[in-house]
């Protein structure tokens, strides 16, 4: 197995238990737009930690440029925080068995998103995903 095979598994063991400690944690009165400030408060904690711990403080005026600070805080906002907000609000109300799997076709816009602007190649594998994907939404609808 792979270094990458095995870190996306991982990422996907590990994605896939957080939205039941969410739910969980969204089930009391709390509002959504708390939720995710909550949520937000320890990844910034042992994010800057980490900086520390690992010795990756230098890196931070080595290798960012203005370009590379703005991408990265243009998707922090949009997954980390709206994105995030549009889930917990999903989630406060429905089930997490139908929120999580249909929150998880984002590679889908992701997809069409490459295709579009990045000049990524449409194929036909790429094209029975998307029909799978599309069907999976319908169904669990």
């Amino acid at each position: 197995m792979n270094k990458s095979f095995f870190f996306a598994l991982l990422t996907s063991v590990i994605w896939g238990m957080a939205p039941a400690f969410e739910k969980v944690g969204l089930s009391g009165k709390i509002d959504p737009y708390v939720g995710v400030i909550v949520r937000t408060i320890p990844i910034i904690i042992f994010g800057v930690a980490g900086l520390f711990f690992l010795g990756k403080t230098n890196a931070i005026s080595n290798q960012l440029e203005l370009r590379t600070v703005l991408f990265l805080v243009l998707g922090g906002l949009i997954a980390g925080f709206f994105g995030q907000l549009s889930l917990y609000t999903a989630l406060k109300s429905g089930e997490a068995s139908v929120v999580i799997p249909i929150s998880a076709t984002y590679p889908l816009t992701t997809l069409i998103i490459a295709v579009l602007f990045l000049g990524e190649q449409l194929t036909i594998a790429k094209l029975v995903g998307i029909v799978m994907v599309v069907t999976g939404v319908i169904l669990l609808r």
